[in-house]
């Protein structure tokens, strides 16, 4: 017979220590990386609330489930960021542009081995060129790196954190 209090307190109460965790460490050190890398603090909270979110996208189940979904979306967020980089390089942000970008950045995605990157990849490129509408002093390539290395803290931070409380009693996914 399963036990009741496991299904009721304890998996709800060990998701929720993981997610509290995860933003708690990733938003303070993503902020303070974002803060001392661009010398202001008034982006910063951005560019820390990007890498909590992703790192919220990529936590599973399990420690595995977590790996992969990190691994695919470092991998499309690196390819979202050099799409961002020659898009931004060549031309400012507009909305229009931006669909138009997501659109070939899919298809690529999805035209060759690469279908798995497509949401990472598109996600980042969007943030990347939102990003530089709000911040238009930095350039292209600060701003893609700053957005990949805020996507590569929360990934980290999830991949730490369910290695960590994989021990924890829960489902298996």
């Amino acid at each position: 017979m399963e036990n009741p209090l496991k299904n009721t307190i304890i998996r709800p109460l060990r998701e929720g220590v993981r997610y509290a965790l995860l933003a708690l460490l990733t938003f303070t050190l993503a902020r303070y990386f974002t803060m001392h890398v661009i010398d202001t603090s008034h982006y910063a909270p951005i560019g820390a609330l990007w890498a909590m979110i992703t790192g919220m996208v990529v936590m599973a189940d399990t420690y595995g489930g977590t790996l992969e979904k990190a691994r695919l979306q470092i991998l499309g967020g690196l390819f979202g960021a050099v799409a961002g980089f020659i898009y931004l390089s060549f031309l400012p942000f507009s909305i229009f542009g931006m669909g138009v970008m997501v659109l070939l950045v899919v298809m690529v995605c999805q035209a060759t081995p690469l279908s798995g990157i497509s949401p990472g990849a598109a996600m980042n490129m969007g943030v990347i060129l939102v990003f530089s509408s709000l911040n238009p002093e930095l350039t292209p390539l600060m701003n893609s790196g700053l957005r990949l290395i805020e996507m590569a803290i929360g990934c980290g931070f999830a991949i730490l954190i369910a290695r960590v409380l994989s021990g924890i009693p829960g489902p298996e996914a």
